[in-house]
Formats: C-alpha cells, structure tokens, sequence
C-alpha cells in the first residue's frame, strides 16, 4: 500500500509539473506577444510574434524534454530527507540541461520562430514557475508531516550508538515523515528504553513483529558481526513486502564517502575521497575545454612572438616536454614554454644545494639554469601557457593540484598520494594565494583541502584570482629587479 502510495504522489507531481511548464510556456508567449517592450529595446522596430498557434506544438517537445531532465537528476524520488537548497539546485541542473536539449532541437530543425530572447524567456519562466511550485509543495508537506499525517514507520534492527543517533536524527526531523516505532536487538536487550521508544522483542521476534504492527520499512543498524545472519532477515522482509534498508557506515572513514552504485545488477559498496556530482564534473570539463580554446586564440601571439625571442636568445626547442602524474598516477607528456637551458635536467645533481624546497621536488628562486627571458616568463606564470594543450586532451584541468614527477611521488608518503585522486591542473590553490611557495607539507595539505571542498564554485574563485596573482608576481619581479641594479 505505501509503494503504491508513493507511486500515486509521483504521478500526481510530474502532472503537476506538466502543468506548471505548461503555463510557463504560455507566459513566455504572452510576454512577448503583450509585452514586446519587455523583448525588444526599440519598440519602432519591434517584430510581432506569429499566432499562439504556431508554438503551441511546441509543447510536445518542451513538457517531455523537461520532465525528462527533472527524472534524470532524481527529482521524482522521494523528497522526504532532501534539503530544501538541493532540490532548488536539482530544479536549476535540470532545467539547464532541458534548455539546452530544446535549443538544440530547435537548431537541428531550423525552428526560425524561435528568437534567442524566447528561448532565454522560456528558461527563467519555467525555472521560477517550478521553484515556486516546489517551494510550495515541500511547505505543505512539512506542514503536514508535522501535524502527524504522511509518514512512515520504521524498525530499527539493532540498539548500538549508530542506532541511537539515527533515532535520534528521525526525531529532530519530523518533516521528513518518518516515525520510528521501536526497535529489535538481542534477548537480553528486550525493554531497554532507548529515548521514548523500546526494544521491542529480539532478532527471532522479527517476523511477530512485521505481523502485530503496520512496519513501513526496517531499517538494520547493526555491527559487522551480524552481517552472516542478515541474509535471512532480509528475506523475512521480502516476503512480507516490506521495505529493507541497511546502514553501511561500518567503517570508521575520515574521508572517504560510501556510495551505493550498481554494475549490471551487482550492487556495489563504493567508498570514493574524490567529488562524486557528476553534474558538476562533466560542467568542469566543458569550462575546462571552453577557457582553453579560447584562451589559445587569445594568447596565440604570445605564442609566436615568444618562439621568435626564444629561438633568437638560446638555441634548442621553443617547447619543454616532461614525464608527469596524472589522474591516479597515470604517467602522461606535459608541455611548457622552454625557460631554461638545453639538458638542464641533466645538472640538477650538481646544483642541488641551491634547493629551498623541504619535501621532493627541487625548487630555487636563483636557479642558474632559467635563461634571462624564461625568467620573465615565469614570474608572469606565461610558460604554463601550452599546458592548455594538455587540458584539451584531457590530461589536465583548468584549476587542481600540480601534477608531480614520477621521482618525486616515489617519496610521497602515504597519505600525500591522494593529491592525485583529482585531475592536475594548470593553477592550484597555493599559486594564487600565497606570495611565495609554501614549505611541501603546506603545500601537499593545501591540495587535500582543494579535492575535499571542491566545487564549481571553489574553480570560479581561484580563476578569478589568476590575473591578479600574476600581476602581483610581475611587479614583484619588477621591484626585485630594480634592488639589484
């Protein structure tokens, strides 16, 4: 009955949604028709939009494109533990996502009808009309559930610490609808008051149980020990359609989040340390591959005067190859600008005393191997530059933690090897935040901080602190410069 239920209501929210796009389709339409002002900037030459009739077809494609998208990302599962803010962002991913698909469509077909100002129009009166409606209906559900109605009973099997909390944590959560009724653990656990609820009768009293009292779902909270025995519990559930859930926090992670995946119908326990929003990564790459291409055709003079001045002042190749880490230690070819003198790598040995650097990579502010313009290059951050090369192969990102050599990972510890659990980059935090470079352990704890924190808008943050940490860096140079003459 309560599967049902909760079918009943996904049905009647992807109607209502049908609905509300609907509407917001219509809105567009009248805005434009009624309203061209709001349109066009010059109202002499505002065109008239054709009939009502010659968009409404239109619908067929807008409302299942739409509805498409918000399944996609979730939307129609149940909200009940969902925060308000990510079903707000969920609405926004997905309504992105629809007028993309539409703008395509509408270029494929040579839909002329459509203007740019309507396609734009219809996004923001669809996003707004579905934020509004969400908004109402998450109010009038946590209304509800608070006064006691359109919730459901949970069992808790076990009456640890971890099942505490989480009785704990339904308790302060009314709005997400879901009571707990009691709990089950071991006979001599039996009328054990954990809060205002009982234990209820042991692990064997389960089926009585489900029997005597309308159990929603059960939920096992219980120590890896139990695992063997749970089997069988679960097919009690199963046989009397009731809802089986199980905690898997039963490793003491410090990092690592557990994801519940699925590989051709094999259930998989993933504990990942990397972000897992593929939203938000596939959004990286495309900003990655977008700042790259157009940056290459900004700076593309750069490129050309630099290989005239660098073929002019030292003989050898305009570009430097290296052997780099990648993602997970995969070993790839990094191009820079060529700064330094030919075979340069060869006289490390002999100038490593100049190393002002505490972990194992070498680094000297007076490294006499950089030639005279490759210093120039490098306080400007300039001979990064090729390595966006790199991140249009997809070796690299826009923003992450340096990529290492393959000799320096080799004395990583064990702990700093998850700095390249994330895709390296051309800038990471420490360039744009700290004048010079940090001691390696700062360093090395600033990337754990970036790949725990990330986000779309932890990149946009740093990107727009490149320019002025490059700025910075040059008239530093500068004031350095002019001290020595």
């Amino acid at each position: 009955m309560l599967k049902e239920h909760d079918q009943f209501i996904r049905k009647l929210v992807i109607i209502a949604d049908c609905i509300v796009i609907g509407a917001a389709f219509l809105l567009t339409y009248i805005l434009g028709y009624r309203a061209p002002h709001l349109y066009y900037l010059n109202s002499q030459f505002m065109p008239k939009l054709p009939p009502i009739q010659e968009y409404a077809w239109m619908l067929i494609i807008v409302i299942p494109v739409w509805i498409t998208c918000l399944s996609y990302f979730k939307m129609y599962k149940t909200v009940r533990e969902k925060k308000f803010f990510n079903i707000l962002l969920t609405v926004f991913e997905a309504s992105l996502l629809s007028i993309l698909i539409f703008s395509a469509i509408a270029f494929l077909f040579s839909l002329s009808i459509l203007s740019r100002t309507f396609v734009i129009t219809l996004f923001l009166c669809v996003l707004f009309a579905l934020l509004i409606e969400k908004s109402c209906i998450l109010v009038l559900l946590h209304y509800i559930r608070r006064r006691g109605y359109n919730y459901r009973t949970i069992l808790i099997v076990g009456s640890g610490e971890r099942a505490k909390n989480f009785a704990q944590m339904l308790e302060i959560h009314p709005h997400w609808g879901l009571k707990v009724i009691g709990f089950i653990d071991e006979v001599d656990k039996i009328g054990l008051r954990i809060g205002n609820k009982k234990v209820m009768g042991s692990f064997k009293d389960l089926t009585t149980i489900l029997d005597e009292y309308a159990v929603s779902e059960v939920v096992f909270i219980l120590p890896r020990k139990w695992l063997p025995e749970l089997e069988n519990y679960i097919k009690i559930c199963e046989k009397v359609g009731v809802k089986a859930t199980i905690a898997v926090d039963f490793f003491n992670t410090s990092i690592a989040r557990p994801i519940i995946t699925e590989l051709n119908h094999v259930p998989l326990l993933t504990l990942d340390t990397t972000p897992v929003d593929e939203f938000q990564l596939f959004a990286k790459r495309v900003m990655d591959i977008t700042i790259s291409l157009t940056a290459l055709i900004i700076f593309s003079p750069i490129f050309l005067i630099y290989s005239m001045a660098l073929k002019i002042t030292s003989p050898g190749p305009v570009f430097f190859k290296q052997q780099r880490c990648g993602l997970y230690g995969k070993v790839f070819t990094l191009y820079k600008f060529r700064t330094m003198i030919v075979n340069a790598e060869k006289m490390l040995d002999k100038i490593k005393d100049l190393n002002e650097s505490d972990g194992p990579i070498f680094h000297s502010r007076n490294d006499p191997r950089v030639t005279s313009i490759g210093r120039i290059l490098r306080k400007t951050s300039l001979d990064e530059l090729p390595q966006l090369i790199n991140v249009i192969k997809g070796d690299m990102s826009i923003i992450g933690p340096r990529p290492p050599l393959p000799e320096e990972v080799k004395e990583y510890e064990r702990w700093q090897r998850r700095r390249m659990s994330l895709r390296p980059g051309i800038v990471c935090t420490w360039q744009v935040t700290e004048r010079f470079q940090p001691d390696f352990k700062k360093w090395m704890q600033m990337d754990m901080d970036y790949i725990d924190n990330w986000s779309l808008g932890l990149d946009t943050k740093i990107i727009m602190k490149i320019f002025p940490a490059i700025v910075k860096g040059f008239m530093h140079w500068q004031e350095k410069s002019k001290k020595v003459a």
